[in-house]
């Protein structure tokens, strides 16, 4: 059933009766008279062609306009929306049924499509929503951002959300127990990464390169100079040491890819460079084509690195020697051993470990979003505290 929706035209109206609601009642009482002489035309239209089948005896379609007089349209608007529901569609009166004119057809399906319009400007029922809607994925990372400056990998946090017709928020108004439990431990490890907690242990974060990824040029927001590679942004949670581990792609032998000469790999941090290592194949003994494995072991670094969003990044310097051999370039595609095989080492995947010996929580952008006030006493505690609590709240509502 239609709710009493309102059209394009009566978008306007809404606007001006909840403005100047005495200008509208003094219209409406101005209006009266041709109003009356519109009903009373168009009524005849309804007696003469939709009477007989929607009587209260008939009742064809289960609906009855006996009763429903259209200088009425106020206390049977459920009915009318119905009636005009199929006169849009002109489906009223059905074919092989007497139909009236053109003119009287649209005059009818004009007044009550004005009467329907006006009553919803007046009185406003877009129905009852939710109470509490629950945030999808995508809404709830964005959220974490706005609020905490703070960007989480959401999909390692919570379920995949169930899909309909192409969205993925249709069905977020259920939230089940086993749902609710992990929402919270989202919150829970997310407010002690933004806030910052001497209480967190090391952990690691691994970050794979998809293996159809092509690394025989340069990537956007790596040095210029390089070829392929991997840039991996992560938040920090603590001031501390953190080590870092790049690995490179292997075959099915578990031999490092296109490792057919020396190569220079670069790890920089934010852009500065923290070191250079040297790749180098180990063909010292006969069939030792099959012991590369070992020759990425040394590729890792543990620095210190202030707690706060980091950007790491890992390549391989560009060489000129370093061309294709086979007669036709391999595929932008998965590198197969056999059929297309990598002509150069490429990254594989680059691994984040700590912290470890942590020196405090330091200052990042989620703490100078978050605390707004800082109290200089203990007497200030608690007003700051409102301060925060507020701030956020305000900033959350209705995101």
């Amino acid at each position: 059933m239609r709710r009493f929706g309102i059209g394009s035209a009566a978008a306007t109206l809404l606007a001006a009766a909840l403005a100047v609601p005495h200008i509208q009642t003094t219209a409406h009482a101005q209006q009266g008279a041709p109003g009356a002489t519109m009903a009373a035309t168009d009524q005849a239209v309804v007696n003469r062609y939709c009477l007989s089948c929607h009587n209260d005896r008939a009742l064809r379609g289960g609906l009855s306009l006996e009763g429903a007089a259209l200088d009425d349209v106020r206390n049977h608007a459920e009915v009318w929306e119905r009636a005009l529901r199929k006169l849009r569609a002109g489906a009223m009166p059905p074919d092989g049924a007497p139909r009236p004119d053109a003119a009287a057809y649209q005059s009818l399906v004009t007044y009550l499509e004005t009467e329907l319009d006006t009553l919803a400007a007046a009185a406003p029922n877009p129905g009852r929503t939710d109470t509490f809607r629950r945030l999808n994925r995508t809404e709830y990372g964005n959220a974490i951002r706005d609020l905490l400056a703070l960007n989480v990998d959401v999909a390692s946090l919570l379920p995949q959300d169930d899909a309909s017709f192409g969205f993925d928020n249709v069905g977020a108004g259920e939230l089940s127990p086993t749902l609710m439990e992990r929402y919270l431990a989202a919150a829970q490890k997310i407010s002690r990464l933004a806030v910052g907690s001497m209480a967190i242990v090391p952990g690691s974060r691994v970050v794979t390169v998809r293996p159809d990824t092509t690394q025989e040029g340069h990537l956007a927001g790596l040095p210029f100079g390089t070829r392929g590679g991997a840039q991996v942004a992560h938040t920090f949670p603590l001031d501390g040491e953190y080590e870092i581990e790049v690995r490179l792609a292997r075959n099915r032998n578990e031999n490092i890819e296109g490792l057919r000469e020396s190569h220079v790999l670069e790890m920089t941090l934010d852009g500065d460079r923290l070191e250079l290592f040297n790749v180098v194949p180990d063909r010292n003994r006969f069939g030792s084509y099959y012991a590369d494995e070992d020759v990425d072991k040394h590729l890792n670094v543990r620095i210190p690195i202030s707690a706060g969003p980091h950007t790491f990044g890992t390549a391989f310097l560009q060489k000129n020697s370093a061309l294709i051999e086979t007669e036709r370039q391999p595929y932008q595609a998965q590198f197969n051993q056999d059929r297309h095989p990598r002509q150069q080492p490429a990254v594989h995947s680059v691994s984040i470990s700590g912290p470890f010996e942590p020196s405090g929580i330091g200052d990042t952008p989620s703490r100078d979003r978050i605390f707004s006030c800082r109290p200089a006493t203990p007497a200030d505690e608690a007003g700051c505290a409102a301060t925060i609590i507020s701030s956020l709240a305000r900033r959350a509502y209705r995101r």
